[in-house]
């Protein structure tokens, strides 16, 4: 998912990202008339007092009332975030949405993500959004990368 992974500022979006995703979901977004605040809030987890201590979630939608992040895939300390995200604000986490890239690849790598949410999160299919079903409106949505 290098491809994927380049961060930087976006000059349509007047905003930086730190994916090539995260900008397309915004650029999406806008399309579909939806308001959005990139990484609006940190959340601590107080009672940590070493490793991951924070999470940020990528895009609140203030309308809908719900958070979306959008992984390419996870690393071992993404999941710690999003374990104790669940653990230390339950009410928040159940208005969390997840973009991953394909939900229907069949892949190991894919497999591992859709384990990790609907298994070990407990996250509901309906809440796992599939980016390759976004990218058939990039023709349609300037400044698509």
């Amino acid at each position: 998912m290098k491809h994927l992974a380049k961060g930087g500022y976006r000059k349509d979006l007047k905003q930086y990202f730190r994916s090539k995703m995260e900008a397309n979901y915004a650029r999406y977004l806008n399309f579909d008339c939806v308001r959005w605040v990139y990484e609006l809030k940190e959340f601590e987890f107080y009672k940590i007092k070493k490793g991951n201590r924070f999470y940020k979630p990528d895009f609140y939608l203030p309308t809908a009332d719900f958070w979306v992040e959008v992984k390419g895939y996870f690393k071992a300390s993404d999941k710690t975030k999003l374990r104790r995200f669940k653990k230390y604000y339950p009410e928040e986490f159940k208005k969390l949405y997840f973009i991953i890239p394909n939900k229907y690849a069949r892949s190991k790598a894919n497999g591992e993500v859709m384990q990790f949410l609907l298994d070990d999160l407990g996250v509901g299919l309906n809440r796992i959004i599939s980016y390759k079903e976004m990218e058939r409106y990039k023709a349609f949505i300037p400044g698509w990368e």
